[in-house]
């Protein structure tokens, strides 16, 4: 069965009191464990750093722009190469000076942190992930049902950023 990859919706607001919240549900590409990610599949990671950087410049976290784009292509990449759901999804929450970027690919996998060479091209996401966690005072984890990979930053700047 073939999904279509051109769906991408924004979620209703998830409650009133979380104006500051987004949510995005695509659908991504069945396929064969081994095949190669879909063209359609990997257009889906540069829009959802677009989409996170420009809530996040919305929200006034100018300093956290850079950082969780690349937290995004990681988590979203992560998502789509290894997730086994028909769809992944993606909330980003501001709350002051922090944000909290979730995605969930309805795996029930959890995933792994790699040993892996400088040099290497793949399987280094999450210790990327985790080290930026570390530079932003944040954290990252995963659900206990291993659907969901998060990751939490916050700014260092006084204030709400510096409209970079």
């Amino acid at each position: 069965m073939t999904l279509t990859a051109t769906a991408i919706r924004l979620a209703p607001r998830l409650h009133e009191d979380r104006p500051d919240a987004m949510a995005v549900w695509f659908e991504r590409q069945l396929r064969s464990p081994g095949q190669s990610m879909p063209p359609q599949d990997a257009r889906r990671v540069p829009q959802m750093r677009r989409l996170v950087a420009a809530r996040l410049r919305l929200c006034g976290l100018f300093e956290l722009v850079e950082p969780m784009m690349l937290v995004t292509s990681e988590l979203v990449t992560n998502a789509l190469q290894y997730g086994d759901g028909p769809g992944v999804s993606l909330l980003l929450s501001c709350s002051g000076k922090s944000v909290r970027l979730t995605v969930d690919d309805g795996s029930q996998q959890c995933p792994q942190m790699r040993s892996t060479h400088a040099e290497a091209e793949s399987g280094r996401g999450l210790c990327i992930v985790s080290m930026v966690a570390s530079e932003y005072s944040g954290s990252w984890g995963v659900s206990s049902d291993h659907t969901q990979t998060w990751c939490l930053l916050t700014a260092r700047a006084s204030g709400r950023g510096t409209g970079v």
